[in-house]
């Protein structure tokens, strides 16, 4: 007899498929610096954590199972620092000028340039600024509770949604990489330099910013992902909330000159297309079971019933 238990979950096997690409793209850089042979190692191992996890599953102890829930946004966040690392060591430029070509060809003007000089004022600024910053705890806040709140079924379907969003990204900052008009264009910078949520936001792109990562806008992608999924499993004022700070995190990747206005549609597009169509054919994919063997007990002896004959 056995007893069969999902254990590779759709978001393991996603995880598995991106470090399998990575190793890839790792060994065709491999004679540009020592420690490409080892990430690409790396990666080819961490392709068969899933499994690894699979065979301890059921001995695992409280903290080992919340480490099993989130270790995809521990790999995500890697995963983010090493697109600057592939960015130096795959492509000589970047395609910045093919972008505010798309930007100019679609809007007409630049509105990054324009939108911050115009509307330089200190409550627009941080206004702009917080949504800007809040892009980071509204990435993990929903999800991790859904977690607290035992809802895991939920958190496994958005976890996915999610990564999957930010993995598409990633795949084409890896062969497309901008760097983005902050670093490669000419600042119009407006006169407010200060504010709380001016040095908070500033001080998060310097301290995350991996470059190359810039078209389509993953902060927006991922602020639309989360919107989407907070309709599908959250109180209605919650989601609108969460959908009010997506629009906010839209506005204010351009606003603060760190996006073209084409990264933030693109991001909204991509979102779109992940979710509306991707996700739910991938979703239908069956998950990995693991069969677990049960003992068999010996059989109990009979009891002879007293007294003859019933």
């Amino acid at each position: 007899m056995a007893v069969s238990r999902p254990v590779v979950l759709p978001v393991d096997r996603l995880l598995a498929g991106y470090n399998l690409l990575l190793a890839a793209v790792w060994a065709v850089a491999w004679p540009r610096a020592a420690y490409v042979p080892w990430l690409s190692t790396a990666h080819a191992a961490a392709a068969a954590l899933p499994w690894l996890l699979a065979q301890g599953n059921g001995r695992l102890t409280c903290a080992g199972r919340i480490l099993r829930d989130v270790y995809p946004l521990l790999l995500l966040s890697v995963f983010w620092s090493e697109l600057g690392l592939l960015r130096e060591q795959l492509h000589a430029a970047t395609y910045d000028h093919a972008v505010e070509a798309l930007d100019l060809a679609v809007f007409g003007v630049h509105v990054h340039a324009l939108w911050l000089p115009r509307m330089p004022q200190m409550w627009v600024s941080e206004l702009m600024h917080f949504s800007y910053f809040g892009y980071y705890l509204l990435i993990a806040g929903p999800a991790l509770w859904l977690l607290a709140t035992r809802r895991r079924d939920e958190y496994h379907d958005m976890i996915f949604r999610l990564l999957l969003t930010y993995l598409a990204c990633y795949v084409i900052y890896i062969g497309f990489p901008v760097d983005g008009p902050i670093y490669t264009l000419a600042p119009y910078r407006g006169q407010i330099t200060e504010g709380l949520f001016y040095r908070l936001a500033h001080g998060a792109v310097e301290f995350g910013h991996s470059m190359g990562a810039t078209f389509p806008s993953s902060h927006v992608a991922g602020a639309a992902t989360i919107a989407y999924v907070g309709w599908r499993y959250f109180p209605r004022p919650v989601a609108i909330l969460l959908a009010l700070q997506a629009v906010g995190v839209a506005l204010s990747t351009i606003y603060t000159q760190n996006h073209f206005a084409i990264d933030s549609v693109a991001g909204i597009a991509l979102a779109a297309v992940v979710q509306g169509v991707v996700a739910p054919r991938l979703l239908q994919l069956r998950p990995t079971v693991v069969r677990i063997p049960l003992p068999v007990l010996p059989a109990a002896p009979a009891v002879q019933a007293r007294g003859g004959n019933a």
